[in-house]
């Protein structure tokens, strides 16, 4: 997960700003945070199943719904926005921040 991360605020956010999809990038920049805030939460509810079951199904909900966001609407209009060398370019940084991880 963190190099998902790495990759997406490293590479894809950056260039979503730089193609006029700014307050989208800072939104999933933002959520990104949340979502480490949820896996520190749960670390600490795991001896409390009902509440961290709860918790649990609450960060499904803002996955799935980040993730779709990316996914079907906010990196399609990315990749309209992009010139073919900007995806190759776009493709090549984030494999360099993964490998960062690697």
């Amino acid at each position: 997960m963190g190099k998902h991360a790495l990759e997406e605020e490293n590479a894809i956010y950056p260039a979503m700003r730089q193609h006029g999809l700014l307050a989208e990038s800072y939104t999933l920049h933002a959520e990104h945070g949340y979502v480490k805030q949820y896996l520190y939460k749960l670390t600490d509810l795991v001896k409390d199943n009902d509440a961290f079951q709860l918790k649990l199904a609450n960060f499904r909900c803002d996955i799935e719904t980040h993730m779709r966001d990316e996914e079907h609407d906010l990196f399609p209009r990315l990749k309209l926005a992009l010139e073919k060398a900007d995806g190759d370019y776009l493709a090549r940084r984030m494999n360099q921040e993964g490998l960062k991880l690697a």
